[in-house]
């Protein structure tokens, strides 16, 4: 009846053996989630020191060479001499250097290709199980970078993942909303230099009970009972509405 299930409901220990919506997400091998070379280059990406280009000659003259962006942002073309590319993006580098062949090396033409991509330097810091310095892909995002940092601690926050870029802070990204929403625009490209800062968790509630997704979720100040039962799921068809219960804790 109505009494023994409210009396079920209370002896409950809230929270106890739910575990924290989203924090599975970082529990795969770090490995599984390294950005791979062999993967197309994102529309905007600009070449920097350290990528590699191909180019292959066809006609009077033949070749494929490899071609590396050096310190100064340049690559050195077979024949042509220095040519620089650092700034551009790969669809510009490319119509540069195509034009470039076909107007001093008559009778030939140039394909390019993209080889590797360098890598950069970002530190990762905050609440993450393994804080440092990294050296990751030139196509690492936000969350990537956390997968290499071992995943957030117990204590971190799941939704305000900060990218500080000289000193100031230029992003942040909410893992909810790539989990409840698939809006994954906050989770960007990192660039050398950057540093990833999760801070530490905010307020949280726990959902017990006839949800979809019993859990433990982070709240931001804005947050009503109504969105937190949105992330839980909302209630199963079995519930029932008038043993709902609200409990709070002052710290």
């Amino acid at each position: 009846d109505d009494e023994e299930a409210l009396k079920e409901l209370l002896s409950e220990e809230d929270g106890d053996e739910l575990q924290r919506f989203g924090a599975k997400l970082f529990d795969s091998e770090v490995s599984t989630f390294a950005p791979v070379d062999n993967i197309p280059v994102p529309e905007g990406y600009r070449l920097g020191v350290g990528d590699e280009l191909r180019v292959m000659l066809i006609g009077k003259e033949q070749g494929e060479f490899p071609l590396l962006v050096d310190r100064d942002g340049s690559v050195t073309l077979p024949k042509l001499g220095r040519v620089v590319l650092s700034g551009l993006t790969f669809p510009e580098a490319k119509t540069l250097i195509e034009k470039r062949v076909s107007e001093q090396l008559i009778g030939s033409e140039a394909i390019l290709s993209m080889g590797s991509l360098r890598s950069i330097n970002v530190f990762i810091a905050g609440e993450v199980n393994k804080p440092g310095n990294y050296s990751v892909s030139a196509l690492s995002t936000l969350s990537q970078a956390v997968y290499v940092a071992g995943g957030i601690s117990d204590l971190g926050s799941l939704r305000a993942i900060q990218l500080k870029r000289q000193g100031k802070t230029v992003g942040s990204f909410d893992i909810y909303d790539l989990l409840l929403f698939g809006n994954n625009t906050g989770d960007v490209r990192l660039q050398s230099g950057d540093v990833v800062f999760v801070p530490l968790v905010g307020a949280q509630a726990s959902v017990s009970g006839s949800v979809v997704r019993p859990a433990i979720y982070e709240l931001k100040a804005k947050d009503t009972l109504q969105d937190l039962l949105s992330m839980a799921g909302g209630a199963l068809a079995t519930a029932n509405p008038r043993q709902a219960l609200l409990k709070r804790y002052q710290p």
